[in-house]
């Protein structure tokens, strides 16, 4: 059976990914991707031009799979269901370990990548967005009453991220294993206060 581009190039953006995830674009060699890819050098040029632009492309299908899980939102629910809703998928697809875009989002954006400025610049947006969803979202949270007004929309936003950035980075960490659910179930029942 032969092989479509589709595939090769999915290929070669999943494997990247897993690696970056844990090893960081630093410490992942293009030999590393080709190897895991099952791809030649040849092959890799066909769809990337270079590593910076395999990054690229990488934070642009997290963009695109963040933004996916946001509009799957059923509009017509409570706003603070909409948020629970979000936050409970995003567990559920961490848990899952098929899924890794906090883990890698978090990575890649740990690293410098002032040689790429693409890079660094797609990076910002997302973060830019992602932290704008949850504000507008916990905005009418407020307003309806369903969370505090002890705290702004954007504290409360940075409090969410902070938690699943740490929880996720824990994740990797020897040790007890934390549980996600128990954990951020205790920061929503806080901000609800």
């Amino acid at each position: 059976m032969v092989r479509g581009a589709t595939d090769t190039r999915e290929r070669i953006l999943k494997a990247a990914g897993s690696l970056y995830s844990n090893h960081g674009c630093e410490g992942t060699t293009l030999d590393d991707i080709l190897t895991a890819s099952g791809i030649t050098k040849g092959a890799f040029y066909h769809y990337f031009k270079s590593k910076d632009a395999l990054g690229e492309a990488l934070v642009e299908r997290i963009v695109s799979e963040y933004r996916f899980l946001a509009e799957a939102i059923d509009p017509a629910t409570a706003p603070f269901d909409q948020l629970e809703s979000f936050l409970g998928e995003l567990v559920r697809l961490n848990q899952s370990g098929q899924w890794i875009n906090c883990k890698l989002i978090l990575r890649m954006s740990t690293e410098s990548h002032a040689s790429h400025p693409a890079t660094e610049q797609r990076i910002k947006k997302f973060w830019r967005w992602y932290e704008g969803f949850f504000v507008e979202l916990i905005e009418t949270c407020i307003k309806e009453g369903s969370l505090s007004r002890k705290f702004s929309a954007e504290t409360q936003a940075k409090l969410l991220m902070s938690t699943m950035a740490g929880v996720v980075t824990f994740e990797n960490v020897p040790g007890p294993k934390h549980n996600i659910n128990e954990i951020m179930e205790t920061l929503i029942k806080l901000l609800r206060a």
